[in-house]
């Protein structure tokens, strides 16, 4: 969740001492248990574990790198403290934790007074000097020079429409060929000030706002086609335009002439931002007739230029590429079916999408409005209709379960689970298989058994595919194995930890190193041996794969410590220092 070197910070944390307040947290609705605290980094952050209805962990935290969506360091100390105080351990104090830990936490607080004091010696300076340094530093920087210029545009033009049109085209001005990845995100900052000069127009006159959000968006259309946006930084400032005008359209309905102003205008966007479906909503009922009434006419000029084949090309061979004819297609009859949409008919709505099914998301479209109307029956026919179409779509073969499912049609659902399971015999697609296998009057013990026989032909070295295999493999081969990887993912989400350990010890018998490794963590603390056993099987793999800082093996080293009795410890990694002496960083980094 968090990664190796993550993981290792949230390590040296838990061992730091660095945990406060530890106590169990109110539970929250799909939880199971929980875990809160304060952990003390930088400055002290509210910390949250817990684990959810489906034994998955998951945490929250105040600090800037789990605001980003990333499983923290100080997620990982307290999810290490939350595992040693379940096992009956208090985690194990580190002095040299504790003293880095201290030593990074002073270092950011005298960074926060240095900036602090410079800030405050800013303040104190004359006007006049700070004027002359910062007029200095904009003739040498031509971003500071922009912003500047920008700054004062919009002192001049607040109060004049026509001035400031000329000041949302000087700041929206690309100046270059090309916006690389820096020029960018200055231009999305420069721009960012054309937004807070829109906004007061809203109340003074919406018909004004409406016009510069239109001449604002043709020059950031100009600039977007020739930029890296890797940030989105100018496609923000565009939806934030977008949504200004969105306003206007709601404070005052333009007239139906307005839609084909509105056309155009997304005709040059280069990135297809528009929310048709939000602007329709505050645009007023005479944009939406007007907008029908267009989106129906192009709809209809495209049906007659490109007429349908009489017969699909190659059925049920889904485009790798999608050419421009198709986008071009999928817009239009997207705005037509919209138009339609507006009418609150939704029989007429099913009408059109009937006359115009050619792709797998037109069929998808069309069972999601019967489903949604009630017409099951009419669903499923679309839907397997789809299907005869596009017979390797997933998405059409996922409605298809849906509906046999819902409708009783349990051995059709049965035949497609089996399929799928056959393809990718992942423990989600055993659990859904056995399922169906009930609905369909199967007897449960029997088809488990049955399934199991099937992984483990599956499984035989004999067959014609793992020969071929091994044949096309280059290098030296090992001895032939059987891999019972699947049977023991499945008995693992069985909770069946014993029968997989069998299964793992059987003579000729290789499992998967990371479901080796699941395995071991399922194991209670009275199979610590059995767990230490299996880890190391999974360390070789890892060491043999590895290389310089080693974060991998060392956090399984750490494990397999963490489960051996106290008096093997030493003499095993006696033994792995001397085993990989030459890996300095490695045998550096073992407790």
């Amino acid at each position: 969740m968090s990664g190796p070197a993550v993981f290792g910070r949230g390590r040296t944390y838990a061992a730091s001492g660095a945990i406060e307040t530890l106590q169990e947290s109110p539970l929250r609705p799909g939880e199971q248990a929980a875990l809160a605290a304060v952990v003390h980094g930088t400055q002290a952050y509210q910390v949250r574990v817990w684990i959810d209805a489906d034994d998955d962990l998951d945490g929250a935290c105040d600090c800037p790198h789990a605001q980003e969506g990333n499983f923290c360091k100080h997620l990982v100390a307290l999810s290490l403290a939350w595992r040693s105080g379940l096992g009956g351990q208090a985690v194990e104090s580190d002095p040299e934790a504790a003293r880095k830990v201290a030593a990074a936490a002073k270092r950011a607080r005298t960074q926060a007074d240095n900036r602090d004091a410079l800030r405050r010696f800013v303040g104190e300076q004359p006007a006049q000097a700070l004027a002359e340094r910062l007029w200095a530093w904009a003739e040498r920087d031509r971003d500071l020079m922009a912003e500047l210029k920008a700054w004062a545009l919009q002192q001049q033009a607040s109060d004049d429409p026509k001035a400031l049109r000329s000041t949302i085209t000087d700041l929206l001005r690309s100046r270059g060929d090309f916006l690389d990845w820096r020029g960018s995100v200055a231009y999305a900052r420069r721009a960012a000030g054309v937004v807070a000069m829109l906004k007061p127009w809203l109340e003074r006159a919406p018909e004004v706002l409406r016009d510069l959000c239109e001449h604002a968006l043709r020059r950031l259309y100009k600039a977007a086609a020739e930029a890296d946006d890797s940030d989105g930084g100018i496609g923000g400032v565009m939806q934030d335009v977008m949504g200004l005008l969105a306003d206007a359209l709601r404070a005052a309905p333009p007239p139906a002439a307005w839609t084909d102003r509105w056309f155009a205008l997304m005709a040059e966007d280069p990135w297809g931002l528009w929310n048709e479906p939000d602007l329709l909503a505050a645009a007023g009922p005479a944009v939406r007739a007007r907008y029908a009434e267009r989106a129906r006419q192009d709809w209809e000029a495209w049906l007659r230029s490109h007429p349908p084949a009489a017969a699909p090309s190659a059925a049920g061979a889904r485009r790798v590429f999608i050419d421009q004819d198709t986008l071009r297609r999928g817009e239009l009859r997207r705005r037509y079916l919209a138009g339609i949409r507006c009418q609150d008919d939704p029989r007429a709505l099913h009408d059109a999408m009937a006359a115009s099914l050619d792709e797998a998301r037109d069929f998808l479209e069309i069972v999601a409005l019967c489903e949604g109307q009630g017409w099951h029956r009419e669903a499923l026919q679309w839907v397997q209709a789809g299907t005869r179409r596009h017979p390797r779509d997933q998405r059409l073969e996922d409605a298809l379960l849906c509906c046999y499912e819902r409708d009783g049609w349990d051995e059709e659902a049965l035949a497609i689970r089996r399929r799928r399971l056959e393809q990718y015999p992942s423990p989600k697609a055993y659990a859904e298989v056995l399922k169906a296998a009930r609905r369909a009057g199967r007897d449960p013990a029997a088809y488990r058994a049955e399934l199991f026989d099937w992984a483990e032909r599956r499984e035989d070295p004999g067959r014609p595919e793992v020969s071929a295999a091994r044949k096309r493999a280059s290098g030296p081969q090992g001895p032939v194995e059987r891999v019972v990887t699947v049977r023991v993912q499945w008995l693992l989400a069985e909770r069946a930890p014993d029968a997989a350990l069998a299964l793992v010890r059987q003579p000729g018998a290789r499992c998967d190193p990371t479901v080796l490794e699941e395995l071991a963590q399922r194991l209670p603390a009275e199979q610590d041996a059995d767990a230490v056993e299996l880890l190391q099987r999974v360390f070789t793999h890892a060491m043999a794969m590895a290389s310089s800082p080693y974060a991998r093996p060392l956090e399984l080293v750490h494990a397999i410590v963490a489960r051996m009795p106290a008096e093997a410890r030493p003499p095993w990694l006696a033994s792995l220092r001397a085993e990989y002496k030459p890996k300095r960083n490695f045998v550096a980094g073992l407790p």
